[in-house]
């Protein structure tokens, strides 16, 4: 009985090998998604490149301040760099060499990273001559001695946009170049001749009503120092202004940057701020605001309670720059 039950369960087990073993028809499969052999962008850095077209587009200055763009990457590369010399330099002096080695090879890193960033960088040289063709083509359009730095600086805003530029050198080399051909009277000069010195001005103009109303710029550029008018919140695209203190805040600095941009500077430049209240309440209400826009700045401050011309106007800012002075290593 159990040699019968054995024979049947072999059968079966062939059946179902043979079955088993029948060719089966092949389906063609269609994949209708793929993954990429390339490494895809970081999402952060995604969305760090789309905000930063978006605020530039829009002008919101407060999301372009922080975002940074190749450029603004190579000069803090640069600065960088510039602390490592520094320090390979006192190093040297006090000839530890292993600490001088150490800092050279971290310039040698940094400057690969310059190097292969896609950033063009100028010589000294090419920068000159620049310089030189921007001072030719202001004379050559007539702009008067006072007004022809700010002319030449307008001039190589957009032949050096998205170049690796030292903004203090830049400043120093127009400032030289425009003093040989500016003449002035030289009191010292007997027989009163001809002596070529700076002069130069520039005026800037956020277009605000109040400017034309009452004969003022909402900026001074003169040599490599800018002076920023004492500026409140509105909001001068559309001429109005919030009523709580923490926005006008915010929107007068925007007003300011914008003002510090017209003039090659930048808020890291700032060197003095007073700001003005007429609520003594308010101050530490702003605090927060101030805080995000000169926190690694640092300039020297004075807050003032005062009346200001209109009731609407909950806070007013003035500030001193000094372009290029915000890359120099603190």
């Amino acid at each position: 009985m159990a040699s019968r039950q054995s024979m049947q369960l072999f059968r079966a087990l062939r059946t179902s090998q043979s079955t088993i073993r029948q060719p089966v028809n092949r389906i063609s499969v269609c994949r209708f998604y793929s993954t990429s052999t390339e490494d895809a962008p970081a999402p952060l850095l995604s969305k760090l490149k789309a905000d930063l077209k978006t605020a530039m587009r829009a002008k919101d200055t407060p999301h372009i301040n922080p975002i940074k763009t190749d450029v603004q990457l190579v000069a803090l590369i640069r600065k960088i760099q510039k602390g490592a010399q520094d320090a390979a330099a006192e190093a040297k002096a006090a000839n530890r060499d292993d600490l001088v080695q150490k800092e050279e090879d971290q310039i040698k890193v940094l400057n690969e990273y310059i190097t292969n960033s896609g950033v063009e960088s100028l010589t000294k040289a090419q920068l000159k001559a620049m310089v030189q063709d921007a001072v030719e083509a202001s004379k050559a359009a007539g702009v008067q001695a006072k007004s022809i730095m700010g002319d030449v600086m307008k001039r190589l805003s957009g032949a050096l946009e998205g170049k690796d530029v030292d903004k203090k050198e830049l400043s120093k080399m127009v400032k030289e170049l425009t003093a040989l051909s500016t003449p002035s009277f030289h009191p010292h000069n007997s027989q009163n001749r001809i002596y070529f010195t700076m002069a130069s001005r520039q005026n800037i103009s956020s277009g605000s009503a109040f400017e034309e109303q009452i004969g003022y710029s909402r900026a001074v550029v003169t040599g490599d120092w800018v002076f920023v008018s004492g500026t409140t919140g509105y909001d001068y695209a559309t001429g109005k202004i919030s009523a709580d203190v923490t926005e006008q805040a915010d929107q007068t600095m925007i007003n300011i940057a914008t003002a510090l941009e017209s003039a090659s500077a930048s808020v890291s430049d700032v060197v003095r701020v007073k700001y003005i209240l007429p609520d003594r309440d308010d101050f530490p209400k702003t605090w927060p605001v101030l805080k995000k826009w000169f926190g690694e700045v640092r300039p020297a401050a004075t807050m003032v309670q005062s009346a200001l011309m209109k009731d609407e106007m909950k806070i007013e800012i003035e500030v001193t720059a000094r372009i290029g002075c915000g890359k120099q290593d603190k």
